[in-house]
Order: C-alpha cells, then sequence, then structure tokens
C-alpha cells in the first residue's frame, strides 16, 4: 500500500488452486482500500506453475518485487529488472539460482529481514555479494494503531500476548506466569480451557482488522520467542524471524518485554526500548513485569523509545522508501 503512494505500482497475487483461502481474501481482508490500488488476482494452478505470469507484460522499465524465486526466475529471463524478497533460508537448488543471479545486471538485489539471515545466505554465496543483500526487517502500519498511554495512576499494569501457540512461540513460558503474580493476562489467537488461573483472559483468535483494538486491552507486550520456533507447516524460523507483533507492540505504545536472542536484539535493545530477560526463565519475565509496574518513568521511557523507532525505522512507510531508494541506486548503475 506504501508502495503505491510513492511510485507507479500494481499488485499481482496468485489465486492458488491448492489453497482455497486466497480465493476468498481479498485488500479488505487486511484493512486496505481497494480504490487506492491497483491489484489483480490470477490463478495460479500449482506452486512452480509460471503461466499466469505470462499476463504480466508491460515496459522492460518495470520492476518486478516478488517473493518466490520461480517468479524472479521467470522474468529476468524475459529481461525485466527483478528486486526479490525471501524470509528463511533457501533450499539448494535456489542457492545456485542466486549464485548465477547475482551477476545478472537485471537483478536489483535481494531483500531478507534480518541480520543473521543475510550472514547464513553470505557464507553460501560468497562475501562479494553482500553488498547486493540488504536487510529490511518485518514493520508495522503505525497509523492502523492508538499509541495508548497508560496513566501513571494505574494501579496494576497488564500484560498480554497476540499470536499462535505453536512450538517454540512462547506460550510454554506465557502459561506459568499467572500463577507467580496478581498481574492481568489477556491472550489473543487461541485458547486454553486446561489454564484455570483467574487472572488470565483468553480472547481467542481475532480478525485481522481488530488486533489495533485487542492491543488497547493491555500495557505491556510479551514477545517470549524461543531459539527454535516451528510454524504450521513445520517450518523451523526461529533464527531468522521478525515477528510482526514486535512492530505492532511499538506502534500502540505497548512496552515490550523479550527473549534475550540473537534475532530480537537486531531490533530491541535491553533498557533502551524494551526490556530483555532469558528466554527460558519465568521468573525473569515475572522479575520484569513487576520492575515495570514499580518504575513507571522506566516503563514510559521504554514506551516512547519504542514508538520513535518504529515510526522512523519500522513502520511500513519508511520500509516503502528503503525499497525504492534499493531500485533507484540499481537504475542509477544501469
Amino acid at each position: 500500500m506504501e508502495l503505491a503512494k510513492i511510485c507507479d505500482f500494481e499488485l499481482v497475487s496468485p489465486a492458488k488452486i491448492w489453497r482455497k483461502q486466497t480465493f476468498s481474501k481479498n485488500l479488505s481482508s487486511y484493512d486496505v482500500n481497494g480504490k487506492e490500488i491497483r491489484h489483480r488476482k490470477l490463478i495460479q494452478l500449482y506452486p512452480n506453475d509460471t503461466f499466469f505470469l505470462r499476463t504480466i507484460g508491460g515496459s522492460k522499465n518495470r520492476v518486478i518485487y516478488c517473493r518466490q524465486v520461480v517468479v524472479a526466475d521467470f522474468f529476468l529471463k524475459r529481461n525485466f529488472s527483478v528486486l526479490l524478497e525471501i524470509h528463511s533460508l533457501p533450499i539448494e537448488e535456489d542457492f545456485k539460482f542466486l549464485k548465477d543471479t547475482f551477476v545478472n545486471s537485471r537483478f536489483v538485489g535481494l531483500i531478507v529481514i534480518t541480520e543473521a539471515l543475510k550472514e547464513d545466505i553470505v557464507q553460501v554465496v560468497g562475501a562479494e555479494y553482500k553488498y547486493a543483500i540488504h536487510v529490511l526487517p518485518d514493520a508495522a502500519d503505525v497509523d492502523r494503531f492508538h499509541y495508548n498511554v497508560a496513566s501513571p495512576e494505574k494501579e496494576e499494569l497488564t500484560a498480554g500476548y497476540i499470536g499462535s501457540n505453536f512450538p517454540g512461540k512462547g506460550w510454554e513460558i506465557i502459561e506459568k506466569l499467572p500463577q507467580k503474580t496478581e498481574t492481568k493476562f489477556h491472550i489473543y489467537g487461541f485458547s486454553n480451557d486446561s489454564n484455570a488461573s483467574p487472572n488470565i483472559t483468553f480472547h481467542g483468535k481475532v480478525p485481522f482488522s481488530k488486533i489495533p483494538d485487542a492491543l488497547d486491552s493491555f500495557d505491556i507486550g510479551l514477545l517470549p520467542n524461543q531459539p527454535s520456533v516451528v510454524v504450521a507447516n513445520q517450518s523451523e524460523i526461529g533464527k531468522y524471524t521478525s515477528p510482526m507483533k514486535l512492530f505492532e507492540y511499538m506502534a500502540s505504545g505497548k512496552v515490550i518485554v523479550a527473549s534475550d536472542i540473537p534475532v530480537i536484539r537486531e531490533v530491541l535493545k535491553d533498557g533502551v526500548n524494551a526490556l530483555l530477560v532469558p528466554h527460558d526463565k519465568p521468573a525473569a519475565w515475572i522479575g520484569a513485569i513487576n520492575r515495570l509496574n514499580t518504575d513507571r518513568d522506566l516503563f514510559a521511557r521504554l514506551q516512547r523509545q519504542a514508538y520513535r523507532d518504529v515510526c522512523s525505522l519500522y513502520s511500513y512507510q519508511a520500509r516503502a522508501r528503503q525499497l525504492v531508494d534499493i531500485i533507484s541506486a540499481h537504475k542509477a548503475q544501469l
């Protein structure tokens, strides 16, 4: 959406035969006004199907910004400029593609979401290509969220979590906290009838459009990622993840208590814009929550700095500007 505000942009998304939900979802599902962006949805028959891409033509001055290697390969072979973004370590076959592609003058660059992912890719493809790999963490649409400041008179801050309970996401830590403190907890994304603590409320799944309202219900955002995170498709994302809820917490004025692991430290700094604690020590999480309750000056300082950071570095607007700068720098070299 932000790209459409600053450049001539068209969004093309596949309606995947093997994933029926891609037929029903549209831009309104993500709070995007369809009248403000050109959007086409094309049928894709199977994962490596490129036939539908043949309808995407136009001037060779266009830059194709994509998330799939098969799409990047298709357009590079037709002499389009291509900017590719990936969020996980490529498979062996895709590494071969990257090695061949980095020397292609039409390849604008590779976008990754963490420094950890860039480092591991560079180890395979070679340090000579590191300048063609750009780190752009995930981001938040800051304007969607309400920056709420907790009243200094509020007796007890509340804590919350929005996300899944997949292994490594951190529910295994959160579930141990309510019985050790009187702090109230609000959990969005799933339910757990086995946890009967009176100070925890499960709200179940919430629509994308209601996430800002959900965030308004608590003061402290919990981000208990573990070093190993396994998601629905059984992919291991722990080392390279850039959690969207991290930036949504920042945009909504949550003070974050997060796991002190390398990938989180790429964005959060302990005592500067968050509190970082050992990922596997529930007592440390309770200690951080208690510290914020008793030191409201610290709470306010962390809150302000996190909001400054998301607005200047991790907003959709900032990310769109960075993408356009990368494309412009590439065009200047041609």
